[in-house]
């Protein structure tokens, strides 16, 4: 047998009751998680790079999963840019399928653009720049995983992230998702 206690629902006991609820709604709001997929780009119609061309990595966020996110977070993505706040940390998967469609495709690139399209591949606000070869050749889907834990700075927050891909000759991808986690709020 269990013992239980009743708390009083008025008086000092109900207003402590009530202030440890608020405290873990504040502390449980500051992360969470988003999952936005897009529906467009499958298989059997996928999305074609140009050789050699930066290009924003399209993800129509047609199908979202939103029910963990923080609190004082409205989405994690628009359908175009990763949002950031200064001083948050924060955590983004992105998986897609690449198929090389031409025999001089090596390698394929993966980074976050925050310069709001004003940057070059060389400048800093190129973040996280990754290069994944393909070697199983013309024809064969690679899974790809770009995974980066870090943070926004005020840059992110007044451009957003954009996920962009440059392939050395031209490659279909589909199958695009993104996991946005936010790891730490800022103060």
């Amino acid at each position: 047998m269990t013992d239980q206690v009743n708390i009083p629902t008025s008086g000092l006991w109900s207003s402590i009751a009530s202030s440890f609820n608020s405290m873990f709604d504040v502390i449980f709001g500051r992360t969470g998680w988003g999952n936005y997929a897009d529906t467009q780009y499958t298989s059997v119609a996928p999305f074609s790079v140009a050789a050699d061309t930066d290009t924003a990595l399209p993800n129509n966020k047609g199908s979202v999963i939103e029910s963990q996110k923080p609190t004082d977070i409205a989405t994690f993505y628009d359908g175009t840019t990763i949002a950031g706040r200064n001083g948050d940390g924060i955590s983004i998967a992105v998986d897609f399928t690449a198929v090389p469609t031409n025999a001089g495709t090596s390698q394929i690139e993966v980074w976050l653009d925050i310069t709001g399209g004003a940057g070059t591949p060389e400048t800093l606000a190129n973040l996280y720049r990754r290069i994944l070869t393909f070697p199983k050749g013309t024809g064969v889907e690679r899974r790809i995983n770009f995974t980066v834990n870090g943070y926004t700075l005020d840059t992110w927050e007044a451009n957003g992230a954009v996920v962009k891909v440059r392939a050395n000759n031209t490659v279909d991808i589909h199958s695009i998702g993104y996991i946005i986690t936010r790891t730490h709020k800022a103060r």
